[in-house]
């Protein structure tokens, strides 16, 4: 495992973060993506966000000798919350969250020495543990999937 690596995965989370951005910009974002409860592209976008956050403090918890996972977890529960908090964000806020939580995550991941990129740590979601190569290849996925999601309701490719 070399700093190249550490390097590769920062540039893996920026460069999907551009794209789901981009994306954003050339939709409405008050399009419903799923329904039942309404999901509108915004409140993609801030779901997103707070993954970044949520992951981010499991990383810095054990970078610190620690773990973190979300107290109480039930993800529908959770992910239902963060669109509830979105409702009071405006659109620039939400952008701003995004954007500061994608760099945080970044920030985290830099901070890893060399030596640990395959030392296990637990997730957020507390029931699943794992290295910082598969987190940050899980979050890309989870990214994409979205990006697929919002494609998919907006006809574009």
């Amino acid at each position: 495992m070399s700093n190249q690596q550490i390097s590769e995965l920062s540039a893996l989370l920026s460069e999907s973060h551009t794209r789901t951005h981009q994306l954003f910009n050339k939709v409405d974002p008050e399009l419903i993506i799923y329904a039942d409860p309404d999901w509108r592209v915004l409140d993609v976008i801030w779901h997103i966000a707070v993954w970044d956050r949520q992951v981010t403090r499991s990383i810095e918890a054990f970078q610190a000798g620690g773990e973190y996972a979300i107290p109480d977890f039930d993800e529908q529960s959770f992910n239902q919350a963060t669109v509830q908090e979105c409702q009071e964000l405006s659109q620039e806020q939400v952008i701003k969250g995004s954007n500061q939580a994608r760099q945080g995550f970044i920030s985290a991941v830099e901070r890893f020495n060399a030596d640990q990129l395959e030392v296990e740590f637990l997730y957020p979601w507390g029931d699943e543990m794992g290295n910082i190569i598969q987190l940050v290849n899980y979050m890309v996925e989870h990214d994409e999937e979205h990006r697929q999601e919002i494609n998919s309701s907006t006809g574009q490719q």
